[in-house]
């Protein structure tokens, strides 16, 4: 694991490269998975139509990069749901988390989603082959909703929720280590009282199977410069909409990737603290999923590119119900 100090060489490194270096022009998507500006605002555009939870933010103008447009500096989607912590799957035999998709090809770059600890003679060891995604492009509701399955693992789940790969081999040194449990019980809510006298506010927590007071994300997609990827950004709330602390984040993180992928840093639009998950391998993905696609006969399109990306990137958060609803013909 780097210093700090060699984590801040490190910083200053990628940032004089990203100043010296000329904007990708020239699209590489099909070659090796990776965006130019125009392609990423391309992908970007899909998405806010399809899924209409997603909007284009211009952010804090002074922040703004000129290779994108000014209205469209980043993608943010608000309030996402977030049921439950990731351990709880870990126990349920049943849990969506269960199905292992693998891209196939030899050697260290092969991902595989993680498997929960519980009974494994209950989980379903089919492995859904990327082949099975189709196009739909009928608009999905505007409603946040998901193809994740819920921990309940109805039997008419979609098999769409297959081939999502693994991220072992990011690796990143500022990472969030500690397990701090924030777990709000599924008949239990919390109500808040204030004491006009003193505007005092008190939060307790009563039974109450009706309603269910839950974390939330407010989830943004930057474009990378430096690795010419997509980088997704995540910021939380608590059941009493107080901003989660970098450890409570840790609890929504895949076990799997928490201590290789999630860093905290400052927001490139906004300048506040987020988590991110590291870009470095996402090109590589995008680029085996890309290669799926041409060897099952479809053509891939760069401007589906997002809804894909966000696939994969729901293994890092499984329990993060964010909006990715169009289906894939790959």
């Amino acid at each position: 694991m780097l210093t700090s100090f060699q984590q801040a060489v490190h910083k200053a490194y990628v940032k004089t490269v990203e100043k010296v270096t000329p904007t990708l022009s020239t699209s590489k998507f099909l070659e090796e998975g990776v965006l130019t500006p125009e392609e990423f605002v391309q992908a970007g555009d899909l998405l806010t139509d399809k899924c209409q939870t997603w909007t284009w933010e211009s952010g804090d103008p002074s922040r703004n990069v000129s290779y994108l447009p000014k209205e469209k500096q980043f993608l943010l989607t608000r309030n996402v749901p977030c049921y439950t912590r990731v351990r709880t799957l870990e126990n349920e035999s049943k849990a969506a988390i269960a199905e292992e998709i693998r891209i196939e090809e030899d050697g260290e770059d092969s991902w595989v989603a993680p498997q929960p600890t519980g009974n494994q003679d209950d989980i379903d060891d089919d492995k859904v082959d990327i082949s099975s995604l189709k196009i739909d492009d009928k608009k999905p509701n505007t409603t946040t909703t998901t193809t994740k399955p819920n921990t309940n693992n109805d039997e008419d789940e979609d098999e769409d929720d297959g081939d999502i790969p693994d991220l072992d081999d990011f690796q990143d040194d500022n990472i969030i280590e500690e397990d701090d449990p924030a777990v709000l019980s599924k008949n239990k809510t919390t109500t808040t009282t204030t004491n006009n006298s003193n505007n005092n506010t008190e939060s307790k927590v009563e039974d109450n199977d009706n309603i269910l007071r839950t974390r939330t994300y407010d989830i943004s997609i930057t474009y990378d410069k430096y690795y010419q990827t997509p980088r997704v950004w995540l910021f939380g709330y608590d059941e009493n909409r107080k901003p989660l602390k970098p450890e409570e984040i840790f609890e929504d993180i895949s076990e799997d990737h928490a201590h290789k992928t999630v860093t905290i840093d400052s927001h490139p639009h906004l300048g506040i603290s987020f988590a991110y998950i590291h870009p470095c391998r996402h090109a590589a993905v995008m680029k085996k999923l890309v290669d799926r696609q041409s060897e099952n006969g479809k053509e891939p399109r760069v401007d589906q590119y997002l809804f894909l990306f966000l696939k994969f990137i729901s293994v890092v958060i499984p329990t993060i119900e964010y909006d990715f609803t169009l289906e894939f013909d790959t």
